[in-house]
């Protein structure tokens, strides 16, 4: 293989400078990646090193036509025989991905880092596709996610579990970000990163779908430029995986307070004269207090759905003392004892018949005798049972509202799931994704108490349960407003197009620094092109050692990425 370019100068042990050689000048060099190989000495022993970079900030100058004489002179008589074009230098920056220890017969033995600048002359040669397996062939969980913009190399990531590293896994769950604009595609690169996770028999994959784009398994929709589905990559898994698509028509719920957050969108404390937001939520509250205290005949809790109406007076009877509670003016008001508790009665009678169908209604989302499966069982077959669990909790009718009640519900039993299997010593393996994450963790979430419980519960199940073993991948369109404690704890970055101007560019300059995001700004435009570009930092990007982000180019095809994965994938 020829050299492409060789060292110049200046250097560094992680960007170089490259002067291209005259024969690779008419190549595609942007973004492309390239290796060179150096010895370095140390107590007398020599070690072979080998460095993967990427290619960019190419320049081509001419000092000819940069001399002000010379250009008045190419103004009247344009090109220059023998100057202009032949005297061209091209020179690039290296930035190094990550440098390999090599042994005496040149396989890889651990990745490392370079001690010393490479000396100027040092030949640079374009890596292939060989050259990338040889690298990571050691590695467990790798899975080609795309390419590179540059030359069309297949990108190798570690997509591993997140059991033990003895297994292969990480040995810690993962938290994943990926960010991008309305057709940025990032759902599109989600779907293809569930498929390499997916490709680990032992993990568990739940994805929380507000939009049903999982679940409906459409991608893209409307450009034709993209076929892709994720039910057919996980069917064509060598250990074949099915997708098991839940809405929560199809879920009974389980928690008090979702209960009586029912009752209450129903008018249910309302028409007891519980009047205004706050005094029907203190009262919602009140009352899954007075369920939680429910138990059997043989002390057990009893479950919500166990409900009947014939329970509805007594519990109305307690929920009326603490009325007074509720509009007290003055604090050390004894429940029971006003005026409010009587009214609350009072309305109650005379409204018993409707009260009573309404309280039916409410209880139908928790009965199991219909064929609704327990969330708490639905959860449960990801964490012990390694499912593929997506569960669309899409609003009727096309609804512009926030599902922000159901999330709660789902984040309050994922946790309780979670904790329950580790205090019965069963550990997990599994990771949650939520798509449309920046409706429930963005600022705007925080402007009603639904949103605002959400988000708080998002933050805490992030810190929560990585250390369970289930890990998180939030697909977002903003960055500047979405919640600062999530985006701290997330150890995988993934920028899609949108960001190069406006409140989010601060942030992503600050995560991938300059030289990284001045490569971000060069990435094309997937409306004009059809191809879906990102930069990915974090433990996921195989190639790197160093922390350098990487350019990935997203494929446009199930096939395409079937055909890159032979290691995972049937052929097609």
């Amino acid at each position: 293989m020829q050299p492409i370019a060789v060292i110049g100068s200046p250097n560094s042990t992680t960007t170089f400078t490259v002067d291209i050689l005259e024969t690779a000048r008419d190549r595609a060099l942007d973004h492309a990646w390239v290796t060179f190989e150096v010895i370095e000495r140390f107590n007398g022993r020599a070690y072979r090193k080998r460095a993967l970079c990427q290619l960019g900030g190419i320049i081509t100058r001419n000092r000819w036509h940069e001399d002000p004489i010379i250009r008045a002179v190419i103004k009247h008589q344009g090109a220059l025989p023998a100057l202009s074009g032949e005297s061209d230098l091209t020179s690039a920056q290296l930035t190094a991905l990550g440098v390999f220890l090599l042994d005496d017969q040149g396989r890889v033995r651990r990745r490392t880092t370079l001690a010393t600048p490479p000396p100027s002359g040092t030949p640079v040669f374009p890596a292939d596709a060989p050259t990338l397996q040889e690298l990571v062939h050691t590695e467990p969980g790798i899975f080609y996610a795309g390419q590179s913009p540059g030359d069309g190399l297949p990108v190798p990531l570690t997509l591993r579990h997140f059991g033990s590293t003895d297994e292969g896994g990480f040995g810690e769950a993962v938290m994943l970000g990926i960010f991008g604009q309305t057709r940025s595609g990032k759902s599109i690169l989600a779907a293809q990163l569930l498929a390499g996770f997916a490709a680990n028999p032992s993990m568990g994959l739940l994805v929380l779908d507000p939009q049903g784009e999982f679940g409906r398994d459409r991608f893209a929709a409307g450009d034709h430029r993209v076929d892709f589905s994720i039910r057919r990559l996980l069917t064509m898994l060598n250990t074949r995986r099915e997708v098991a698509v839940i809405s929560t028509d199809e879920v009974a719920l389980e928690g008090a307070e979702a209960f009586t957050e029912t009752l209450r969108r129903l008018g249910f404390f309302d028409s007891l004269g519980f009047k205004g937001a706050n005094k029907e939520r203190e009262a919602s509250e009140r009352l899954a207090g007075l369920l939680s205290e429910l138990t059997t005949a043989e002390g057990k809790r009893r479950p919500i759905r166990d409900l009947r109406a014939v329970d509805m007076p007594l519990l109305i009877k307690d929920l009326a003392r603490f009325a007074d509670v509720i509009y007290a003016s003055r604090p050390g008001t004894t429940p029971g004892e006003g005026q409010r508790a009587l009214d609350v009665l009072a309305r109650f009678e005379l409204d018993a018949a409707r009260l009573k169908r309404v309280w039916v209604q409410a209880l139908t989302a928790f009965r199991t005798d219909d064929g609704r499966t327990p969330l708490s069982q639905v959860i449960q077959r990801v964490l012990s049972d390694r499912a593929v669990v997506v569960l669309s909790f899409a609003q009727e009718g096309g609804s512009d509202a926030v599902p922000y009640f159901l999330l709660n519900e789902i984040l309050t039993r994922l946790r309780q799931v979670i904790h329950r299997s580790f205090n019965q010593g069963r550990t997990s393996n599994a990771l949650v994704v939520l798509d449309e994450a920046h409706l429930f963790a963005g600022e705007h979430a925080s402007e009603s108490s639904d949103g605002a419980r959400t988000r708080t519960l998002l933050s805490q199940s992030v810190r929560m349960t990585g250390k369970y073993g289930v890990g998180w991948m939030f697909i977002t369109q903003t960055l500047h407003d979405f919640d600062k404690t999530i985006l701290r704890q997330l150890q995988v970055k993934v920028f899609g197009q949108g960001f190069k101007i406006g409140a989010d560019r601060e942030f992503v300059e600050t995560e991938l620094g300059r030289e990284g995001f001045s490569r971000y700004c060069s990435l094309p435009d997937p409306k004009r092109t059809g191809r879906y570009t990102f930069m990915v930092t974090g433990p996921i990007v195989a190639l790197g050692s160093l922390g350098t982000p990487l350019v990935l180019q997203g494929f446009r095809s199930t096939d395409d990425l079937i055909r890159a994965n032979p290691h995972c994938f049937r052929e097609v």
